[in-house]
């Protein structure tokens, strides 16, 4: 099974719309990976614009 991003949230995901955002506009082509367990109090996931738990691609191509 292939992982793919989502070019709007960056949500990684295995189908072929994202879950998040329900868009169809995924890559295969990502690079990075951050974790966010909790969005509240994560720099990082503030930095992203993160709201939600999940796996993220830091750049989408």
């Amino acid at each position: 099974m292939t992982e793919k991003a989502c070019s709007t949230c960056h949500l990684i995901t295995t189908g072929n719309i994202c879950p998040r955002c329900k868009t169809p506009t995924l890559s295969d082509d990502f690079s990075g990976l951050v974790i966010i367990f909790d969005q509240e109090d994560s720099a990082i996931a503030r930095a992203m614009n993160i709201k939600e738990k999940g796996r993220y691609a830091l750049k989408v191509r």
